[in-house]
C-alpha cells in the first residue's frame, strides 16, 4: 500500500470538501491525510507493527520523532487531529457548530505542515536503501 499516494489523494478531497463547505467532512479527511502522511514514513523508524494498522497519530508522531525533527512544535495539532478525527466522523456526541470554515482551514493548514515534514525533514539515507533493498524490499 502505497500511504504517501493515498495522503495526498485523501488531501484533496479533503480541500474538495471544503471548497463545497463541507466543513465537518473536510476535518475528518484532512485527520485522515494526517495519519497517511505519517504512515508513509513510519518505515524509516523502529515502531510496533500495529502502529501501521492502527489510527494513533499520536503514536505515529512520536515514532518519527525518535529520528526526525520538525522545524515547529505540532504536538498541538498532532492531538486535535486524534479528537476531531473521531469527532468529525461521529459527531452525534458533540457539537457540530465548532466545524466551521476557519475551523477547517487550521487543519488543512496543519496538513500542509504535516506533508512539509514528510517531504523534507523524514529523509531516507543512503544506509536506508541500501538496508531496504539488499534484504529483498521487505
Amino acid at each position: 500500500m502505497n500511504f504517501y499516494n493515498n495522503a495526498q489523494e485523501t488531501e484533496q478531497a479533503a480541500e474538495a470538501l471544503f471548497d463545497a463547505g463541507l466543513y465537518r467532512q473536510s476535518v475528518y479527511m484532512a485527520c485522515l491525510a494526517v495519519e497517511l502522511y505519517l504512515k508513509s514514513k513510519l518505515q524509516l523508524v523502529e515502531h510496533n507493527e500495529d502502529l501501521e494498522f492502527s489510527h494513533d497519530v499520536i503514536n505515529l508522531y512520536r515514532a518519527l520523532l525518535t529520528r526526525f525533527k520538525p522545524k515547529t512544535n505540532m504536538d498541538s495539532m498532532i492531538t486535535r487531529s486524534r479528537k476531531y478525527m473521531t469527532e468529525s466522523r461521529y459527531p452525534y456526541s458533540s457539537d457540530v457548530s465548532i466545524f466551521t470554515k476557519e475551523f477547517a482551514t487550521e487543519f488543512l493548514d496543519f496538513v500542509y505542515a504535516i506533508r512539509d515534514f514528510i517531504d523534507n525533514d523524514c529523509l531516507a539515507t543512503m544506509d536506508d536503501l541500501k538496508d531496504k533493498y539488499s534484504s529483498g524490499g521487505k
